[in-house]
């Protein structure tokens, strides 16, 4: 281990995300990138970082994993956290459709809003509802894949 406190913080952050529900999963992934970015900066900071000649192999070895680890987990976290705050109205139609929300799969995308086929105005949600919407939708079915 290369910084045990940190390391352990980080599996924590980790097991708190695995866990995370719909209300707190995007503060669970901020928390966790936040760790990653402290400790990928302690690893470049390292005299054993890649690049430095007078290291012996197994240091540098080890480092250069450990950075290679970190960028691994930062990527696949920011694209799970941008997964559930970046939806647009397209994605929302289309987790309707899959989901069958309220019972129809003919949800569309209209200039004027969210809608399934033959609703009338009072079914209508707007645009920013519908991806609202969509991105708790989509923040349940991470957590109840994971659950599992």
């Amino acid at each position: 281990m290369l910084y045990p406190e940190l390391e352990l913080k980080l599996d924590e952050t980790k097991k708190a995300l695995h866990k995370a529900n719909r209300d707190n999963i995007v503060e669970e992934c901020k928390r966790y990138l936040t760790l990653l970015e402290e400790y990928r900066i302690r690893l470049y900071d390292l005299p054993s970082a890649p690049g430095d000649q007078q290291v012996n192999i197994p240091d540098r070895k080890a480092v250069r994993e450990a950075i290679e680890t970190t960028i691994r987990e930062r990527n696949s976290t920011q694209v799970l956290l941008l997964s559930f705050t970046t939806v647009s109205g397209y994605e929302a139609v289309e987790i309707f459709n899959d989901r069958k929300y309220q019972g129809h799969d003919d949800w569309e995308l209209r200039a004027s809003g969210v809608k399934f086929h033959g609703a009338d105005t009072l079914d209508l949600m707007t645009i920013q509802e519908a991806v609202q919407l969509a991105s708790v939708l989509r923040r349940e079915d991470y957590v109840a894949r994971n659950a599992v």
